[in-house]
């Protein structure tokens, strides 16, 4: 949308004032539509102004011509918003300067209002209240002030400029786009009055919001919750899947929370924006995510050139940064001021009223240089240095010299080999991407940083060193919030577990596990409450009804004082007299006192387990020692040779019995899912066999490309797509829907579009897809991306009650452990010497893969992550970043 409504007011002359009905639907009309034009905004909105008064002709036109900006900044300006208060490069007149070609610089100069482009601080905020050239000052009506007053309130729905100015710091590298789409009405708003600090910039970094509300249409997914963020804290996020975790990173991340701290820098990494360009490097994509750095850069070479190369061009240098840096605050102004309301919104507005004339002023300084320059004084020559060693001051106060090798050793942590880091961005895909991200989100290092799902796309070796770096090289007032279903992650990471559930936050000290112990802990503590209390009633009760039997039979009338003393006991124990940190209940500690005795003890309802029904295999004849086995396999993919590239496998032999459990452990691109699509037989071998006991032996393969290849049904829901694919065994849709709400694909989910899925619904339907046939062999290759921690458990009991073999391909280190290191299983009789040999073949077995070759791992998991992390110390990375 062009122009939003507090940009339209904000324009209007002072003299025009509207009722408040007509100002609420003019909002609703400006903010309601798209205008594709300017003509179509004027004929929509023209007879408000002329029925408030501004019947001039001439000043009507002048009074739209100044909203010809926002039309046109709409149509240039697709600059994602940035974390830093400061743009990322000056303007196309700035960093490109060509002293040499005047009559270049003169057309660049005539046009840099039109062009500026701040990716950095300026937000759509900062780009729609920005001033025409040659328009004077101006004043907020009676009307802006009015409306941007109620911007503040949390009964009014956010405008796109009160979303976009919600927080000074937002992600570069995320889009509204995929959080606000189209037909989705996100409101997020918190505690809001005159006086309160949503506003004010403060040193300290801690957040602590009260009745906290998220909602996407009528859906709520926060009610009146507290959102409180220590500084210096890690936070596992967690919950169930659709209860809104992500929701909630993004609403902070975009700027859509109402109420958030303006003082902090904050990140939410997502994905890289699609106006990265494709042909920069990886080093390059994140040293420029560091916009400080950029632009002090291009201000330092600005300098140098005028100071050294072109000196009758200093004045024009030095009068551009004094604008480009006014712009910076007027952009920062106008986010106060929509903001602020009651006494300091009014002072805000008095501020951006003299930022606004301030800001022209230095523009009119700019522009009445002459283009082909003056001869600088020797004042100006001062100030030229002096405004070169303050940027050369900053620099070094950020460790600039430093900076790319810092991003190269982030790079490296991830992944990315030395040649890989300076290969352009377009030859890798779309999880490299992600890590590319990543390395942007620790480069920055902002002050609250939003990790959701980080190691979805990374493999072990990268996982288990981005534990280690967050633990190790954060700053201490740097807070982490991850969103993670990886149970050994967030045990590493995290130090405080916050809770999403039944529409409210929940803060729990400690670990993933020790959140859950605690959680077991007091589930039993309110148990034991809970009965002593129905006990205890159960008890007065009686009494109560025995007393009122014996006043009956005996008409004794001063029964009716016990009873009365036994009804109020019994009052008393309609609730706990005692807090939660032991101390006695008193009635003022709770609002509506004055209703209650006591505290209401509700038992904790535990959250119903997950259930996965994987078919058992049926039985083969002959009753088969092994399933499939790969023996002595080679395997190249062509055209290896002129690439001088060796094989990926070489001379591999593995077998499949009944009841294996064997788990593929090593960084991605070491071969790992080219052994499972072998054993799948979707690729032959370069050289050896790979053996399968019959044509009656069935494989279920499940892959991350099975599951993105649903994404490509549009129209197809996931009913209709199991009774195109298995037609004779599913031949009604009531067959298809319940086979899918097994696996919990229930409800409308069934019947949508694949495409509109979310990853963790997509991952249910190509496992039921996978296993529908009841498959003697189970291939499941990163199975666990996107399922929440209630699924993977689920996962793990049906996999350890399913009777044929499985390969496992994770980077889910609790997961692997889980299903292929079984320690409780039964000693075997050692008389029976054979069965005892065939046990151990068929028991769990954790390989690695390195060098083409499979390395078996006698401690499991635990030796693989012990080996990892020495090879990390040694700079031994195993993990190779091939661009695909």
């Amino acid at each position: 949308m062009p122009v939003s409504s507090t940009i339209f007011l904000a324009r209007v002359p002072a003299g025009v004032a509207f009722d408040d009905d007509v100002l609420d639907y003019l909002a609703s009309v400006v903010d309601g539509q798209s205008f594709a034009s300017l003509d179509a905004l004027r004929d929509d909105t023209e007879h408000f102004l002329v029925d408030a008064g501004l019947e001039d002709t001439a000043a009507l036109d002048a009074f739209y011509a100044s909203l010809q900006d926002q039309f046109k900044a709409s149509a240039d300006d697709s600059t994602p918003l940035s974390v830093s208060n400061t743009p990322l490069k000056i303007d196309a007149v700035l960093e490109n300067l060509s002293l040499k070609d005047q009559d270049d610089q003169n057309d660049d100069s005539s046009e840099s209002d039109d062009k500026l482009k701040d990716q950095g601080s300026q937000s759509p905020s900062a780009s729609a209240n920005k001033k025409p050239a040659k328009s004077k000052p101006v004043k907020l009506s009676k009307a802006s002030k009015k409306l941007a007053a109620k911007s503040s309130s949390p009964s009014a729905t956010p405008t796109p400029l009160a979303a976009a100015t919600a927080s000074v710091g937002v992600s570069p590298l995320v889009g509204m786009d995929a959080f606000a789409g189209e037909g989705a009405i996100v409101e997020a708003y918190s505690q809001q009055s005159r006086f309160h600090e949503e506003t004010i910039e403060t040193l300290s970094k801690e957040v602590d919001l009260k009745q906290v509300n998220i909602n996407i249409g009528d859906q709520p997914l926060l009610k009146d919750t507290r959102l409180w963020f220590k500084s210096g804290t890690m936070y596992g996020l967690v919950g169930r899947n659709g209860t809104g975790k992500s929701t909630l990173l993004k609403a902070i991340g975009y700027g859509q929370l109402i109420g958030f701290p303006l003082n902090l820098r904050t990140l939410y990494i997502e994905q890289l924006p699609s106006e990265t360009p494709e042909s920069q490097t990886v080093v390059e994509t994140v040293l420029k995510s560091d916009t400080e750095r950029t632009l002090l850069l291009a201000e330092s070479n600005l300098l140098q050139q005028a100071i050294n190369k072109y000196p009758r061009q200093l004045v024009k240098s030095i009068k551009k940064l004094e604008w480009e840096r006014m712009k910076v605050k007027l952009a920062a102004q106008q986010k106060l001021a929509i903001r602020r309301s009651g006494k300091r919104g009014g002072e805000a507005r008095d501020e951006l009223l003299i930022v606004e004339v301030e800001e022209k002023t230095a523009k009119e300084a700019f522009e009445n240089v002459p283009i082909e320059g003056v001869e600088p004084s020797l004042d100006v020559l001062n100030q030229a240095h002096e405004m070169l060693e303050s940027v050369y001051n900053k620099l070094q106060q950020i460790e600039a010299d430093s900076a790319e090798a810092r991003a190269r050793e982030l790079l490296k942590g991830l992944g990315f080999t030395t040649a890989n880091q300076d290969l352009p961005i377009k030859q890798f895909s779309g999880g490299w991407k992600m890590r590319i991200a990543l390395a942007q989100a620790l480069f920055l290092k902002p002050d609250l940083l939003l990790l959701d799902e980080p190691t979805n796309h990374l493999d072990l070796p990268a996982i288990i060193w981005l534990q280690n770096y967050l633990i190790d090289n954060l700053n201490e007032d740097q807070t982490i919030v991850v969103v993670s279903h990886d149970r050994n992650f967030l045990n590493t990471v995290s130090q405080e577990i916050i809770r999403l559930r039944d529409h409210k936050l929940g803060y729990f000290p400690g670990n993933y596990d020790e959140y859950e112990m605690k959680m077991e802990d007091k589930a039993k503590m309110k148990d034991r409450i809970a009965t002593a209390l129905e006990k205890k009633r159960k008890n007065v009760q009686e009494s109560i009804n025995k007393q009122r039997s014996i006043m009956a039979k005996t008409g004794d009338d001063k029964r009716g004082g016990v009873i009365a003393s036994r009804l109020k006991k019994l009052d008393r124990l309609q609730g706990h007299n005692k807090l939660e940190n032991g101390k006695r209940f008193k009635q003022s500690y709770l609002a509506g006192y004055h209703l209650t005795q006591g505290i209401t003890v509700e038992r904790e309802v535990p959250e119903p387990p997950v259930t996965i029904p994987l078919p058992m295999p049926k039985e083969l004849r002959g009753n088969p020692t092994t399933l499939l086995s790969l023996n002595n396999v080679t395997f190249s993919y062509p055209g290896a040779a002129q690439r001088k590239s060796g094989p990926v496998l070489q001379n591999v032999s593995l077998s499949l019995h009944h009841s294996s459990r064997i788990a593929l452990l090593g960084p991605n691109g070491c071969g790992k899912s080219t052994i499972m699509s072998l054993l799948a037989g979707e690729i032959t071998p370069t050289t050896g066999t790979v053996e399968r006991f019959s044509s009656l032996v069935k494989i279920g393969y499940y892959s991350q490309h099975n599951v993105d290849t649903l994404d490509g049904y549009s129209t197809k829901s996931a009913v209709q797509y199991l009774m195109d694919t298995f037609p004779e065994a599913y031949k009604t849709q009531a067959i298809a829907r319940k086979y899918l709400g097994s696996f919990g694909v229930a409800g409308q989910c069934a019947v949508f579009p694949m495409s509109t899925l979310s990853g963790g619904q997509k991952a249910r339907v190509a496992l039921a897809i996978c296993v529908q046939d009841s498959p003697q062999v189970l291939l499941l290759d990163e199975i666990t991306n996107h399922l929440d921690m209630a699924t993977i458990q689920g996962l793990i009991v049906a996999l350890k009650e399913y009777s044929g073999a499985v390969v496992l391909v994770s980077h889910d280190a609790y997961f692997v452990k889980a299903v292929c290191e079984d320690e409780d299983d039964d000693e075997l009789d050692d008389e029976d010497e054979e069965d005892a040999l065939r046990a151990q073949e068929e028991a769990g077995v954790v390989y690695r893969v390195k060098g083409g070759k499979l390395h078996r791992l006698e401690g499991g998991v635990d030796e693989y992550v012990r080996t990892v992390v020495a090879e990390n110390k040694k700079g031994m990375r195993g993990g190779v970043g091939r661009p695909i």
